[in-house]
C-alpha cells in the first residue's frame, strides 16, 4: 500500500468520524430545545396524568389558586383535592388511564398565558389555559 493509499483512508475515516460527530451533536441539540421549548405541553400532560392516577393533591398543586377555588366551588366540595376527585369519580378505570394518555397539542404561549389543545379525551376538554407563575406554567382553566 502507497502512502497516499494511506492517506485516503485515514482522510475518510476522519470525515466519517466528523460526520458522525456532529450528527450526534444535531441530535442532542435538537431534543435540548425541543424539551426546553415545550415546557406548557409539559406542564398540560403532567396535570392530566394527574388527574388519571386520581392524584387530586399534585393535579391542585399544578393549578393556579385562582383555578383551584373555582374548581372546588363547582363541585361545590370543602378543598381542591375532593374537587378533582368528583370530577373524575364517575370514570371508569379505562377511562382515567385515557384521560392520563390524552394527547397534547399545539402549545403555544402569549406572554404569561400559554394554551395547550387536547385531543379526545373522558372529560371532554378540548384545551388548557396556563399562566406563567414564577417560571412554571400552571393550570388556570379548563374548557
Amino acid at each position: 500500500m502507497t502512502s497516499t493509499g494511506f492517506s485516503r483512508r485515514w482522510i475518510q475515516g476522519i470525515v466519517i468520524l466528523a460526520a458522525a460527530l456532529v450528527t450526534a451533536f444535531g441530535v442532542g441539540l435538537f431534543m435540548l430545545l425541543r424539551d426546553s421549548l415545550d415546557p406548557l405541553e409539559e406542564s398540560a400532560s403532567n396535570y392530566l396524568g394527574h388527574l388519571g392516577r386520581e392524584d387530586g393533591q399534585a393535579a391542585c398543586s399544578a393549578m393556579t389558586r385562582t383555578a383551584r377555588a373555582e374548581l372546588t366551588a363547582t363541585y361545590r366540595a370543602k378543598d381542591c383535592p375532593a374537587a378533582i376527585q368528583a370530577m373524575i369519580e364517575p370514570l371508569t378505570s379505562a377511562e382515567k388511564s385515557e384521560l392520563a394518555d390524552t394527547d397534547t397539542r399545539y402549545p403555544k404561549a402569549s406572554g404569561l398565558t400559554g394554551y395547550v389543545d387536547l385531543g379526545s379525551n373522558p372529560l371532554d376538554l378540548s384545551q388548557l389555559v396556563l399562566k406563567d407563575v414564577d417560571g412554571t406554567w400552571h393550570i388556570t382553566d379548563l374548557r
